[in-house]
C-alpha cells in the first residue's frame, strides 16, 4: 500500500467514523502484520474480515467509506426504504456478485426483514463472504454463477484480480479455467425465498450480465430497484451492456448514475406487472 493510498483511508474513515472509530478501523486496514484482518465499523456488531493486501481492502473502501450503497438522500431510496417495512413478506434481496459479503452486510442492515441472497462463485471469496455473514441469519450466501438457466460454468480468474473473477461458458482452453461451477437464476432465488417480489438486485457480475439479461426476465417485473455496473470495459465486444440496457429501458425505473453504477429505481407509482 503507497502512503497516498494509506493517507486516503485515513481521510475517509476519519470523515465516516469520526476520529477514534476512524483510527482505530483504518489501523486495522493498513497495519502490517496478519494477513486476514478484523475491522471494527460502527453499526456492525461483529468483526469484517479481510484479506490484507489484497481487493478486499478497496471493497471495503467503496461500501464502508464510500457508502457507495447509501442513497438515502435521494427521495426514490427513502421511499423504498418506506415500502420496504410494509412489502409483502416473505421479502428477498439478490447480491449478485457478492465478493467477499460486504455489500451483503450492508443490505442485510437495510433490510432486515429480507432474505439476502450472497452470489458468488468464486471459491475463495465464496469462503470470506462465510466467515464475514455467519452471524447474520437473513444473509444465505449461495456458491454460484448467476444465469440465465441451468447449466456448468468455467470460473475465469487468471491473471486477476480476486473480485474480477468472471464466469463464463467452458472454452475447453484451460488456462485457468475452475470448470464446475453451477449456475443459479435469479428467478430460482425468489422462489426460494417464497417472495413475490424483489426490494433490491445488485448485479456487479462482469460480463454475465449477457446471460442474466437474455432470457427469463421475470425477476426484472418483480423488482423495486437494480444495481448494475456495466463491464464492457473489461468484456470489450461482448454486448453485455447493451443487452442490459435494453432490457432497463423497457420497462420503468428511473435511472441514476454515480461512480461507476446505474442505480435503477422503479418510478413513483408504476406498480409491479
Amino acid at each position: 500500500m503507497t502512503l497516498k493510498d494509506g493517507l486516503r483511508l485515513l481521510y475517509r474513515a476519519v470523515d465516516r467514523f469520526g476520529l477514534r472509530a476512524g483510527l482505530r478501523a483504518w489501523w486495522a486496514l493498513v497495519a502490517p502484520g496478519a494477513d486476514l484482518r478484523a475491522v471494527r465499523v460502527a453499526g456492525f456488531d461483529h468483526p469484517i474480515w479481510l484479506r490484507a493486501g489484497t481487493t478486499d481492502i478497496a471493497n471495503f473502501e467503496q461500501v464502508f467509506l464510500r457508502g457507495t450503497l447509501d442513497q438515502r438522500r435521494l427521495p426514490q431510496s427513502r421511499a423504498l426504504h418506506a415500502y420496504a417495512r410494509v412489502a409483502p413478506r416473505p421479502s428477498a434481496v439478490v447480491d449478485g456478485g457478492a465478493y467477499i459479503g460486504l455489500s451483503s452486510l450492508w443490505l442485510a442492515r437495510d433490510y432486515p426483514e429480507a432474505t439476502i441472497f450472497a452470489v458468488e462463485p468464486d471459491p475463495d471469496n465464496f469462503a470470506m463472504i462465510q466467515r464475514n455473514t455467519a452471524a447474520w441469519p437473513n444473509i444465505v450466501p449461495v456458491q454460484a454463477g448467476l444465469w440465465d438457466r441451468a447449466t456448468t460454468l468455467s470460473l475465469r480468474r487468471a491473471g486477476l484480480e480476486p473480485w474480477a473473477a468472471r464466469v463464463g461458458e467452458p472454452s475447453g482452453e484451460g488456462g485457468g479455467e475452475v470448470p464446475t461451477v453451477p449456475t443459479v437464476t435469479i428467478n430460482q432465488l425468489m422462489e426460494q425465498a417464497g417472495a413475490s417480489e424483489l426490494l433490491v438486485v445488485k448485479l456487479i457480475i462482469e460480463g454475465a450480465e449477457k446471460a442474466v439479461f437474455r432470457g427469463g426476465l421475470e425477476w426484472l417485473d418483480r423488482t423495486h430497484q437494480v444495481i448494475f455496473m456495466p463491464s464492457d470495459w473489461a468484456t470489450p465486444g461482448e454486448g453485455a451492456g447493451r443487452l442490459a440496457f435494453a432490457a432497463l429501458a423497457a420497462r420503468p425505473f428511473d435511472w441514476i448514475v454515480e461512480g461507476q453504477c446505474v442505480y435503477c429505481y422503479r418510478m413513483s407509482g408504476k406498480s409491479l406487472a
